[in-house]
C-alpha cells in the first residue's frame, strides 16, 4: 500500500487477482461515480445501478448498468438477477446511493421522510439480502457509505440523519451475524464530499432561507451557511472504499476526513449537553 498526499491510501493499479464482480450503489455521479472509475482501475468488473437508464451515459464502458430504484423492491431482484448472469463472483457491495431533502420536520411532506428512509435505510438492506447468497459463496464484504451525520444529528436535516444513524445499527448487526460466513461489513464515513447531492443540498437551503419564516429562519440560515464549506472531492472517497473492497482483511470502519472523525467522537463520546452547546455555538445561537 502506497501513501499518497494527504494520508489517503492509493492502491496498485491492475491489483485485482482474479475477475470479480464489485457492485456500486448511486454510479451515476459523485463518489459512485469515482468509485466506478477507481475499482475499474483495479481490474474488478464493475456493476453500477443508476436510478434512471438515461443515467447509463455517464459512466460509458467503465461499468456494466443496472437500473435500481432503491425505493421500489421489485427493480431490487431483477438487479440481483442481472448481477448473478455475469457469471463471476461478486467481491463487494458498495452501498453507496443517497439522497437528502432539506427542511423542518414540522414542515416536510410525510412521503418525503419515507422517501429518504427508503433510499438511505431500507433500499440498500434490501439489496443487501438480496446478493446475500452470492457474498457467502465468494466471502465477499459489505461496504456501507455512512456519514458523519450518522452520529452526530444536524437540524433541518433529520431524515438523512435518521437513516445513516439506523445504518450503523444495520452494520453492526450485519457484522456480527455475517462473521460465520466470512463476510465481512464495513462503514465508510466520509466528512462534506462535493458530490451532487451536496449542491441540491445547498440550493434547497438558499431557497428555504429566502422564504422561510418564524420560528425557523435564523436556524435555517445558519444551516444555509454551513452548507457553503467546501467539500472533499469525491475521489478521495472512492480512494477509501477501494480500499476497503480491495484489502485482504477490511477494517470495520474507514474514516475520510477530520471533520467525520470530529462528528464520531462528539457523537460517541461527548455528553448531549456539550454536543447540544457546541452545534448551538456554531449556528450562531451559542
Amino acid at each position: 500500500m502506497v501513501e499518497s498526499r494527504g494520508g489517503i491510501p492509493r492502491l496498485p493499479a491492475g491489483g485485482a487477482r482474479m475477475r470479480q464482480a464489485v457492485v456500486v450503489t448511486g454510479a451515476s455521479g459523485g463518489i459512485g461515480r469515482a468509485c466506478v472509475a477507481r475499482l475499474a482501475s483495479l481490474g474488478y468488473e464493475v456493476v453500477g445501478t443508476v436510478r434512471r437508464d438515461f443515467q447509463a451515459a455517464a459512466l460509458g464502458s467503465a461499468a456494466r448498468c443496472v437500473a435500481v430504484d432503491l425505493a421500489d423492491p421489485e427493480t431490487l431482484g431483477r438487479a440481483a438477477e442481472a448481477i448473478r448472469d455475469l457469471g463471476l463472483p461478486v467481491r463487494a457491495l458498495v452501498n453507496n446511493a443517497g439522497a437528502s431533502r432539506a427542511g423542518a420536520l414540522e414542515d416536510l411532506p410525510f412521503e418525503s421522510i419515507r422517501e429518504m428512509l427508503e433510499i438511505n435505510l431500507l433500499g440498500p438492506l434490501a439489496l443487501t439480502r438480496a446478493l446475500l447468497p452470492d457474498l457467502r459463496v465468494s466471502r465477499g464484504r459489505i461496504v456501507n457509505v455512512g456519514s458523519g451525520e450518522g452520529f452526530l444529528t444536524t437540524p433541518l436535516n433529520a431524515p438523512y440523519c435518521m437513516a445513516k444513524h439506523a445504518l450503523e445499527a444495520l452494520s453492526a448487526a450485519l457484522r456480527l451475524e455475517l462473521a460465520p460466513s466470512g463476510v465481512a461489513v464495513c462503514v465508510v464515513s466520509p466528512g462534506q464530499t462535493e458530490t451532487p447531492m451536496l449542491a441540491r443540498a445547498r440550493a434547497e437551503f438558499r431557497d428555504l432561507a429566502a422564504r422561510s419564516s418564524e420560528p425557523y429562519r435564523g436556524l435555517v440560515a445558519a444551516r444555509a451557511r454551513l452548507a457553503e464549506r467546501a467539500g472533499a472531492p469525491p475521489e478521495r472517497v472512492a480512494e477509501v472504499i477501494a480500499r476497503a473492497v480491495h484489502a485482504r482483511r477490511p477494517r470495520s470502519r474507514y474514516f475520510v476526513g477530520p471533520d467525520s472523525r470530529g462528528a464520531y467522537l462528539l457523537g460517541r463520546v461527548a455528553p448531549e449537553p456539550l454536543r447540544a452547546f457546541l452545534y448551538r455555538a456554531l449556528l450562531g445561537f451559542g
